[in-house]
Order: C-alpha cells, then structure tokens, then sequence
C-alpha cells in the first residue's frame, strides 16, 4: 500500500512561492547614511489563517557622490504540506533607482532551505541584464522607458487617482526575463476594517500577467499608502492588512497545509498502485486545449480524445530492455540541456560527481547506471516532507527531502556521468487520491521515466519501471527557467481539475 504521507507535493509550494516572489524580498545590507523615508509593516493571511508578514522600507543614500533610492520588501510566510512540521519560505524584492526615478536594479531572492535562490536585473543604458546567481541569462534590449513596478506616486501626484481611471504601465518582470505591461485601475471609496477601525479608502486594482496571471485587489488613502491588499494568482488567493510590527511579527497558533486543499478523489482504490500497468483517464475541469498540451510523446501517456468539456487520456507503464540502450558516455549536443550542470542542479558539483562515479563503477550501460542510481536514492535520501526546495548539492549533504529531493538528486546525478535526465511534473495516485509529484526521466535510446522514489519492477523481465497512475503535466531542466516551467504546468491546473478512472490493467 502506497502511503500519501510518504509522498511530496512541492509544486504547490512552489506556487505558493511563486504568489509572493514578484511582490517581496531578504532586506540587504544597509549602506552608509543611509535615511529612511517610509516603512511599513502587513500582516499576511491565507484561507484566514496568519501565515507570515511583510515589511517594506523606502530609503536614500548616497555612494561615489550620487544619490539614490532603495525600496525593499521582506516577506517570511510559514506553512505545512500533507501535515509536515511548518517551513519557513523567505523571499525578498530589492529595487534602486537613481534620484530622478530612474530604475537601476532590481534583485529576487528567495530562500526554502539552506541556499538561497537571486535572480537579478541590472539596466543598462539600451538593454537589461538578467542573472540566476552569478550566470547570465539574457540581454534584452530596449528602446522605450519602463517601471520597476505601477508608479503610483506619478499618479497620484498627476491628480489621476480618480474613479473610473485606467492605466497601462510596461513593466519589468525578473522572473520571464522580459517587459510585460501591467494595468491599474481606480475604483470609488469603500469603507473598509482595518484592526477593527474603519476606514474611507479608495480600491484600486493592478493586473499583471507574469508567469501566471496575477489580480491585486488593494485599499489605499490619499497618500498612496496600501492599508488592505488582496492578491489572487491561479487558485490562491492571499490577504495582507497594515498593522503595527509587533502585531504583524505574532504568529497565529493555527498551522495551514496547503497540501490538502488541492488534492484529487479518486473513483477507484488501488490496493498496490505500483502494479498498475495501464489507465484510461477522463480528464474535465480545465481547457481542452490545456489538455493537449501535456507531454504526449514519449509513449507513456496517449491522447485518445479531445471535446469541448473533456478529454480521455492513456497513461502506461514503460518497460524498458537493457539489451537497447545506449554506451556511455552519450556523445552529441542533442541533449545539451539535459546533461548541464545549474545552479540548482549542479552536476559538476565534486561530490556529486564522485558519488555518482561511485555508484556507476565501470558500468557503460546507461540503462543499468541509471537503475544503480535509482537504487542508491531509493536507499539513501531518506523521506522528510518538512525539507523546502533543496539543491542537488544539499541532498547530498543532508540526505533528506521529499519527491522533489528525489528527483533533483537523481538527476544531478545521472548527469554527472553522462546520462540526459530531466524532472517530469504531474500527478501521481496514493491512497485514494491524486496529488501534485515530480519525478525523473532519463534518455538511455529513449526517453523512460524512473520514479526513483516509488521503483516498481516487472515480474516478467525484473526491469525497472515507473506505474501507470503518474499523470504527466510538463517537464523541467531544473535550470534558470525552473519557475516558468513549474508553474505554467500546473498554474490553471489546481483547484480546478477532475479526474476519473474508466479503465485499468494490472
């Protein structure tokens, strides 16, 4: 019996990261006299629990004789998943302009677990530089003039801050790595709690689409000053109020699992889902054209057919020959991407790199490597759902993590000694349900998956095998586009998906 409490569901944290990312950010260090201009402290609330809060500063400072402005935003959130011990997500949004307004930088960091994940935008004079860590990513060239975020002092003081006033801004996204306009909308004055006082403000609305779509309800005075702000991105939807910072730093005593509420019933009950060789699925609740979009080539998964309202698909389960695959080392640029070290997914890391020598020996079968390393992870991470979004480098360390952990280390691993290996995201059946899961898939002649977390073994060949009940949403390199990745394959998926069993083979 395959136990639910034994599995991840990371892709959930990751949205639930991805909500605050563009929004928040780690304060920096201060430089010389500097001054504080603003600072305010919020609350941050999620399905009426208190999960964390955010701080924001707007400060001056002076260096090599030129003045600039800095505006930080720290937010520190803390939840469980599938009743694991809280985790702390800490994500930050660091942004300098000169005096005259004039964007500068803007710098993303977030921190699950020991390492701390920067993306960075630095602006030149006609292009932006982006970075993941120290590693360019893109130039992107530019004519026109752009904002870091919706300048709602030039509104203000403009005297547009008027009902029924509609603005569209270009605005520089670090997680796309690209200029996306945005919109800002005025609406009339509510009266709105605050703490128990009310308070005559005026709603506005800003709509973004980054990576997913993202909708700010926000209440705000006269100043501009944010007093209540509600943030809905696919399926979440976030509440922060102003509050003083002793009251914003309390912790509620509720703990809330963001696991739970995006689970899927199953109509059927698998006694042992590994010896589940074939499933026929209906698919409903989202786009069809969604639906045809999944990973349909590499014959683990069928799309049998498409209508307006629904869609039937085919997963089944890949059994693998050895006597077919390829020699290492694998020679070609084909599967460049698939064989990178990142700075997530570091390969080249030297411990990696012995460790999975080690594990290999003088294999040159790339199937029977592979399954090697599979066996090792199976044997030596052990399961810990209290574990954020680790880095190949500290699951070596540490040992420890969820499908995530599993499916990172594996495949840092098999690219260390030449085996193109990717992390495939979907869903994945236990104890009567469906939840979100990550899993590896290697190129040994073809492309296989190997859920190095829950191995299943034929009994006819003895072969390695991943069961039917993984239902594929996309893939990811586990490189700078990790996020984008990630989220665009689930983003319109959770919370509105439906799942039924039509047919199954054992």
């Amino acid at each position: 019996m395959r136990n639910i409490a034994e599995k991840g569901s990371y892709l959930i944290l990751i949205l639930f990261l991805f909500l605050f990312l563009g929004f928040s950010s780690v304060l920096c260090e201060n430089r010389q006299e500097e001054k504080t201009i603003a600072e305010y402290w919020m609350g941050v609330y999620l399905e009426g629990v208190k999960v964390g809060y955010s701080h924001s500063l707007e400060s001056t400072y002076s260096e090599k004789g030129e003045d600039f402005n800095k505006f930080v935003t720290e937010s520190r959130m803390r939840v469980s998943r599938l009743g694991g011990a809280p985790i702390e997500i800490v994500s930050a949004q660091e942004s300098i302009y000169k005096r005259d307004k004039t964007p500068l930088k803007t710098v993303v960091r977030t921190k699950m677990s020991e390492n701390e994940i920067v993306l960075q935008a630095e602006i030149k004079k006609d292009k932006i530089l982006f970075r993941s860590g120290e590693k360019l990513i893109k130039e992107l060239p530019y004519t026109d003039s752009f904002y870091l975020d919706i300048p709602l002092e030039k509104i203000i003081q403009s005297g547009d801050l008027k009902e029924g006033k509609k603005f569209t801004f270009p605005i520089l996204d670090p997680l796309s790595y690209s200029i996306r306009d945005g919109t800002f909308e005025v609406f009339g004055e509510d009266d709105i709690l605050i703490l128990g006082k009310k308070m005559r403000l005026r709603h506005v609305r800003t709509e973004f689409q980054s990576i997913i779509p993202v909708v700010m309800e926000e209440w705000i005075d006269e100043k501009g000053n944010i007093w209540k702000s509600v943030s809905q991105a696919s399926f979440m939807t976030s509440t922060s109020i102003r509050m003083p910072k002793e009251k914003a730093l309390e912790m509620s005593s509720e703990n809330l699992d963001i696991a739970f509420s995006t689970i899927i019933a199953s109509n059927v009950v698998f006694e042992d889902p590994l010896e589940v060789k074939e499933v026929t699925f209906k698919l409903s609740g989202i786009p069809a054209e969604k639906i045809k979009n999944f990973p349909f080539d590499d014959g683990s998964q069928t799309l049998l057919d498409s209508q307006e309202d629904f869609a039937l698909i085919r997963t089944a389960s890949q059994v693998f020959n050895e006597k077919d695959s390829l020699v290492l080392p694998f020679v070609g640029d084909e599967f460049r991407n698939e064989l990178e070290a990142t700075t997530f997914c570091q390969a080249d890391d030297p411990g990696i790199v012995a460790t999975a020598r080690d594990i290999i020996g003088e294999e040159k079968n790339a199937w029977r490597a592979a399954k090697k390393i599979a066996l090792w992870v199976e044997r030596e991470i052990t399961a810990n759902y209290d574990v954020g979004f680790a880095t190949a480098a500290e699951i070596l360390k540490n040992r420890e993590g969820d499908c995530s952990e599993h499916t990172v280390i594996f495949v840092a691993l098999c690219r260390a000694v030449g085996i193109p290996s990717r992390a495939a995201v979907g869903l994945m059946y236990a104890d009567g349900i469906f939840a979100y899961h990550m899993w590896p898939e290697v190129f040994v002649g073809k492309w296989i998956n190997l859920d190095a977390k829950w191995l299943a073994t034929d009994e006819k060949t003895g072969e390695f095998y991943t069961d039917a009940t993984h239902i594929k949403l996309g893939r990811s390199n586990l490189d700078e586009n990790m996020f984008e990745e990630m989220v665009t394959a689930i983003a319109e998926i959770i919370g509105k998906l439906q799942i039924e069993i039509i047919d199954f083979c054992l």
